[in-house]
């Protein structure tokens, strides 16, 4: 009895110790850069101080952003391809509020062309409202341009 005793708490001594093992999981950086997808304008505005104003920055189709740093821009009437870039800055800059400041910040630029047809897009500063919206900031010495994209 004293054998089956001491084999019983020994058996239980181990399977305590074994159940108790602990995993810690450590988050992974994300693998693709949030911007990489289709998007299409939302909203463009623009503020020379207090207030934002609706403007027409002309973008029309949806931009689309992938891993390899390609681009693409189609409204039905023309195709466009480039590619686009975003890093990370510390400089002066506007927020999609307005405020200026000048921290590490995304920046984002991009290129299309096609035939006749080409455009630019820079942003000194892009946030993200979420995985479906994205907002690129843009000072042009007189005023702060804001555009709001979705995902498409």
């Amino acid at each position: 009895m004293k054998q089956f005793l001491s084999l019983t708490l020994i058996t239980v001594a181990i399977l305590s110790f074994t159940s108790c093992i602990k995993t810690a999981e450590t988050p992974q950086p994300p693998t693709v850069d949030p911007l990489v997808g289709s998007w299409y304008l939302y909203d463009a505005s623009e503020s020379y101080g207090n207030n934002w104003y609706p403007f027409d920055p002309g973008i029309y189709g949806i931009l689309s952003f992938y891993k390899n740093g390609s681009a693409q821009y189609d409204d039905g009437n023309f195709l466009l391809n480039g590619y686009w870039y975003s890093s990370y800055i510390s400089d002066g800059y506007y927020d999609q509020y307005g405020n200026y400041y000048t921290d590490l910040h995304q920046n984002l630029e991009a290129s299309f062309s096609g035939g006749s047809n080409s455009f630019d897009l820079y942003f000194d500063e892009i946030s993200f409202a979420g995985h479906n919206t994205f907002i690129g900031t843009y000072f042009t010495g007189k005023n702060i341009q804001r555009y709001t994209f979705k995902r498409y």
